[in-house]
C-alpha cells in the first residue's frame, strides 16, 4: 500500500529545503548508482525538507505506460518523509499546441504503480503572463487530484518572478529565480505579501566548488525562501548543468540545515 504521506514534508522540522532536477538517469540495478549520493544526503539530513524532479524523457515518456524499469527501481529507495518526489512536465509557455500533451504527461504519471509513483507535478517553461493564467489554472486543477490522494504537490516554472503575481496562489512551490550562480543577486527577488517567500524556490548552476554559506544564510535564514539549491554542474557553453549531482551535494545540504540551527 502507498501511505499517504503529509506533502509538506511532515517528518522534516525545518522550514526551508531544497529543490533538486534530478534529471539523471540511474543506473540499473537495486544500488542506483547514479542517485546514490541523493540517498545518503536525504538519509543524513531527515530535518531538511526535500523536492526531488525525476525526468525519464523530458517527460514521463512512454504515454500512458509505466515507468523505465530504472525508475521503477530507483524511486522507492528515493522515497523518505521528508522527500516529495515531483515528475517532470513542459508546458511550452502555454502553447495551444503543447496543451493535449501536458495533459497526457500527467495522467502518464498518474498512471504509474503506486510505489514509484510521483507526489506531484513540476510544470517547466511556464508562462508568466496574465492571458496565460487561466490555462495554468487548468493544469493545476487537472493535476493535483491525480497525486497523494487529491493532495498532489505543485510546483511551477517560470524561471523568474511572473510579471502576474496570481501565479503564486494556483501554487505550492514557484520557482522565481533559475540562472547561473554569478549571475544571481538576492536583490533580484520579489518578497512580500503577494509573493511570499513561504512559496519561492532558486536553482542556481555553475556554483562555487564549496557552498556559499553567506548567501546560504541570507537566503534561508533571513529572506525565509522555501528551496534553494546550488549545483557545481555548468551550463556554460552549452551544457546541461542538471545532467550530474553537485560535487559538494553532501557539505551543501548541511550548510542549508545550520544555516538554521
Amino acid at each position: 500500500m502507498h501511505i499517504v504521506r503529509a506533502i509538506a514534508t511532515a517528518a522534516a522540522t525545518l522550514s526551508s529545503g531544497v529543490l533538486i532536477p534530478l534529471y539523471i538517469y540511474p543506473s540499473g540495478g537495486p544500488d542506483c548508482a547514479n542517485w546514490a549520493p541523493l540517498f545518503q544526503s536525504i538519509a543524513a539530513h531527515p530535518a531538511v525538507p526535500f523536492w526531488v524532479i525525476i525526468n525519464p524523457n523530458t517527460g514521463p515518456g512512454n504515454d500512458g505506460g509505466q515507468a523505465p524499469i530504472e525508475f521503477q527501481q530507483c524511486i522507492p529507495p528515493l522515497r523518505a518523509p521528508n522527500v516529495v518526489v515531483l515528475g517532470y512536465v513542459h508546458t511550452s509557455e502555454g502553447s495551444v499546441e503543447r496543451q493535449p500533451g501536458v495533459t497526457q504527461d500527467v495522467n502518464t504519471y498518474a498512471g504509474w504503480n503506486a510505489s514509484y509513483k510521483p507526489d506531484g507535478i513540476f510544470f517547466d517553461e511556464v508562462s508568466e503572463e496574465s492571458k496565460d493564467l487561466a490555462t495554468y489554472e487548468g493544469f493545476v486543477s487537472h493535476a493535483r487530484p491525480l497525486f497523494n490522494n487529491g493532495n498532489g504537490f505543485i510546483t511551477l516554472n517560470p524561471g523568474a518572478a511572473p510579471s502576474d503575481t496570481d501565479y503564486y496562489g494556483i501554487t505550492d512551490l514557484l520557482l522565481s529565480a533559475e540562472d547561473m550562480y554569478k549571475d544571481f543577486s538576492p536583490n533580484q527577488l520579489s518578497l512580500g505579501s503577494s509573493t511570499p517567500p513561504s512559496k519561492q524556490a532558486i536553482v542556481l548552476t555553475d556554483g562555487p566548488s564549496s557552498p556559499p554559506t553567506s548567501l546560504i544564510s541570507q537566503i534561508v535564514t533571513e529572506d525565509g525562501v522555501k528551496a534553494f539549491y546550488i549545483t557545481t554542474d555548468t551550463q556554460a557553453n552549452g551544457g546541461n548543468p542538471y545532467d550530474d549531482l553537485p560535487t559538494d551535494l553532501e557539505a551543501y545540504i548541511a550548510a542549508v540545515e545550520a544555516a538554521q540551527g
